[in-house]
């Protein structure tokens, strides 16, 4: 069955559609529909790959509860 999702990375309709995010077949890169149904243009939305990089970089952030209120107050700041 067609979706009406794609790859924003890589454009392809390849993808498998889970509940929450999406996964390339081509470039097995998974990106949130979330993002995918936002205004964001294609090139800035990150795949969750390119998150975990982020959050791997700040020590502050592994722990799941500090992380969960730090993507909380992203999102906050971003519907304003």
């Amino acid at each position: 069955m067609p979706s009406e999702y794609y790859c924003p990375r890589c454009k392809s309709e390849d993808i498998i559609v889970y509940e929450d995010h999406i996964e390339c077949n081509k470039c097995h890169m998974n990106f949130f529909i979330e993002d995918l149904e936002s205004d964001i243009e294609d090139e800035n939305i990150l795949a969750e790959e390119d998150l975990s990089g982020v959050v791997d970089a700040f020590d502050e952030l592994k722990d799941e509860e500090t992380r969960k209120k730090f993507f909380k107050s992203l999102k906050d700041d971003i519907d304003k």
